[in-house]
């Protein structure tokens, strides 16, 4: 049986050379402007729109990420910013003003790796990244990850 993409064929060789080449020309341009916000210091990506959100902040192509519910955010926290929404996520939302025009009345504890032996642990330092998944009756769930660890 022969494989229906013939690589090795002239329409596919052509093809490839001139996406190759309008790269090299810059004919293909993308938008490079960051789709964070900036929420009094903590960096916040929206994966949704809403009445209060009706754009995008940057032009970014984000069309096939907004879904009315559930509504997620992702943030990238500093070690402070993460240790505050460790001991209260709710307030921290709420602060934030991550869901303003629906707040949250019920977060989860939020989900973080487990601390045992063998498995690396979150740098002093480090920076977080969280998501927190809203649904439609004002209860969240959230789960975090430290972009550096140590052993």
């Amino acid at each position: 049986m022969k494989c229906p993409l013939d690589f090795k064929s002239p329409q596919v060789y052509k093809a490839n050379i001139g996406i190759a080449e309008s790269i090299r020309k810059r004919e293909v341009t993308m938008d490079r402007k960051s789709p964070w916000e900036n929420e009094s210091g903590v960096q916040v990506l929206r994966l949704y729109k809403s009445d209060s959100y009706p754009d995008w902040p940057q032009a970014v192509n984000k069309t096939d990420l907004h879904p009315d519910w559930p509504r997620a955010v992702m943030l990238d926290l500093t070690a402070e910013q993460f240790s505050e929404f460790d001991r209260d996520p709710l307030a921290f939302a709420k602060e934030y003003k991550l869901y303003a025009e629906q707040p949250i009345s019920w977060i989860s504890p939020c989900a973080k790796p487990p601390c045992g032996k063998g498995i690396p642990q979150a740098a002093g330092s480090s920076r977080w990244t969280v998501v927190i998944i809203h649904g439609h009756l004002s209860y969240a769930t959230c789960a975090a990850c430290p972009q550096t660890t140590t052993r």
